[in-house]
């Protein structure tokens, strides 16, 4: 056993496995644990949680096959929370793809304001095996992945695939498990020290290759980098987005088609991409609700240790333009738990990304637009200045910035104030600030003449 070989660290033979299934970006439906003891599993957890409002991404849906229905009685996350939470305090976390794990963890104590476990460090198993996704690591060691995509299933196995590591001397000596591999808490502020960075992409899924993919999707022969975090680990993505013939990319430039944005982006890349539709170039953004519509479409096969290959595409019927009420009635049955299937026409309508928004924020089904939009525009006296402030905060005199980004400044701002709704430069009229629209090939741009004392 070789468990020991770091020196001062805690003893690795004892740690905790632990797997989110998410039902929204940083929502989970399911947490899978597998509690290890001297190296050896003494007992596994799996429990179901009713995500925030019991909202799900129809990506989720296609591929986990979970539905509101299934969870819509379970408990909140801190009912289980109080059941769990002592695994985490003085404890040493393994995770495949720790750091998303883990920033779901975060996310939803936030949510709930709820304290954070003392944790000792994490381990991530996906960086220890070379940034391979779960399926082809378990099968490199021989480990049986029969439901991945379970949280229970894949902690066990990720707990497995660690202590093969661990036991494996041909690949794994004293100095092949190097100490910055354990990412470990200083003065109770593991969260913040976790977060610093994201994951890195390597290997073969930055070797384009076409062989099998659909022409006719929108990722073929075209350039995509991926920046923050998203609902899947990151190499996971890329291995879907790479069976779809897309060429994977580490750096924004001139020749990328595509910037996938998921949360706390690199900010690096997105100044390039703003820099690169100021020269012109065509060059465009893609955001999770975004490519989770995408993906729900292609309705690609997961990741196997044989490469993937995308399944029929799921046709569905455009049909006539829902009324208002109509996608009331027909939200109101699926936030219950019906088996609804909406048309593509009524996913990509503004009209339902309002009812969707709304729902999250009322936790109410509305009747008329009107009441929407009366209820997501409302700030106090106090609040409407320092939202003010924040707006102009944005900008800078003499500056030219594209439309898309001038709208993501202001939607931060949104968001800040619980405001639900999508920017418009009807806003930046109402605040007296003076600016002039252009178009170069086709891409909006402002240029910012003048900004009123805040």
């Amino acid at each position: 056993m070789v468990f020991q070989r770091i020196e001062g660290y805690p003893k690795i033979s004892d740690f905790v496995a632990i797997d989110f299934e998410t039902a929204t970006e940083k929502s989970p439906y399911q947490i899978g644990m597998a509690v290890v003891k001297d190296g050896v599993i003494i007992k596994t957890i799996n429990r179901l949680i009713k995500p925030l409002n019991n909202i799900y991404n129809p990506y989720t849906i296609s591929v986990h096959h979970i539905t509101p229905e299934k969870t819509r009685n379970q408990p909140e996350f801190p009912e289980v929370w109080n059941d769990i939470k002592d695994y985490f305090d003085e404890a040493v976390i393994v995770a495949h793809n720790a750091r998303f794990d883990m920033s779901v963890l975060q996310s939803v104590l936030d949510a709930y304001g709820l304290p954070y476990p003392k944790i000792i460090g994490y381990i991530c198993t996906c960086d220890l095996n070379n940034r391979e996704g779960l399926e082809l690591a378990c099968a490199r060691y021989g480990i049986c992945l029969e439901n991945h995509h379970d949280g229970e299933d894949d902690a066990v196995n990720c707990a497995k695939l660690y202590l093969a590591y661990v036991n494996d001397e041909s690949r794994c000596s004293d100095k092949d498990l190097p100490q910055e591999l354990f990412q470990k808490s200083t003065k109770n502020s593991f969260f913040n020290y976790a977060f610093e960075g994201h994951d890195v992409l390597n290997g073969n899924v930055l070797k384009k290759d076409l062989t099998g993919a659909d022409p006719n999707n929108p990722f073929y022969d075209r350039k995509v980098v991926i920046t923050g975090i998203f609902s899947i680990d990151r190499p996971e993505l890329a291995q879907i987005l790479k069976s779809m013939g897309a060429d994977i990319d580490l750096n924004v430039s001139s020749k990328t088609n595509y910037l996938l944005i998921g949360e706390d982006p690199g900010p690096s890349k997105l100044r390039k991409f703003e820099e690169l539709i100021i020269e012109g170039k065509d060059v465009r953004k893609i955001y999770q609700e975004d490519l989770d519509l995408i993906l729900a479409r292609e309705d690609c096969g997961r990741y196997n240790t044989e490469p993937p290959v995308c399944k029929p595409k799921k046709v569905v019927p455009q049909g006539r333009k829902t009324t208002w009420p109509q996608l009331v009635e027909k939200y109101k049955h699926y936030v219950d738990g019906e088996d609804i299937e909406f048309t593509e026409r009524e996913l990509q309508s503004e009209d339902y990304r309002l009812l969707s928004l709304y729902y999250i924020q009322q936790q109410k089904i509305p009747t008329t637009k009107v009441t929407v939009l009366e209820n997501l525009r409302q700030l106090d006296e106090t609040s409407e200045c320092e939202f003010r402030k924040d707006i102009l905060a944005c900008f800078t005199e003499d500056e030219n910035v594209s439309k898309e980004m001038a709208y993501e400044r202001m939607q931060k701002v949104f968001t800040k104030y619980g405001l639900q709704f999508k920017a418009k430069t009807c806003v930046l009229t109402e605040y007296g600030v003076d600016f002039e629209e252009y178009k170069v090939k086709g891409i909006h741009h402002l240029t910012i003449k003048h900004l009123p004392q805040p």
